[in-house]
């Protein structure tokens, strides 16, 4: 893999945007990481930095924040142009296990699965597989 900017951190725990960067790294070695722990600010380097990410993005998107939920980030990016979907996948990242908010999930088109924290080798694997 390249140094590509492949992955988008939104989580307003620092301490697991910091172990989702490490896992990352360790299993994929040179992965380009981005993280935020405000949403607004992740949401603005997507629009502002679109013609930037040369290469198809995974944006991993905690739903539980303070200052705005997956729900309210999710529902900007759906307004975003169809040019910056294509080029990113959004996972939620959450330690919910509410069938509600899975359920909640699938209807926002931009979502593309739902994982448990912690994010393991396994399922870094399993989307890297599915996405690059």
């Amino acid at each position: 893999m390249s140094t590509e900017l492949k992955f988008i951190l939104v989580d307003d725990d620092p301490l697991n945007n910091t172990i989702c960067s490490l896992m990352l790294k360790r299993t994929l070695h040179e992965a380009g990481i981005k993280t935020f722990e405000r949403p607004q600010e992740g949401l603005v380097f997507i629009q502002s930095n679109i013609n930037k990410l040369i290469t198809h993005s995974v944006l991993f998107l905690d739903i539980h924040m303070p200052t705005l939920t997956a729900w309210d980030f999710l529902g900007q990016y759906e307004s975003f142009s169809e040019e910056i979907k294509k080029q990113i996948s959004i996972y939620l990242l959450s330690s919910s296990i509410s069938q509600r908010d899975r359920d909640k999930a699938k209807s926002y088109e931009s979502v593309k699965g739902f994982i448990t924290k912690p994010l393991t080798t396994e399922k870094i694997l399993s989307i890297a597989g599915t996405e690059f």
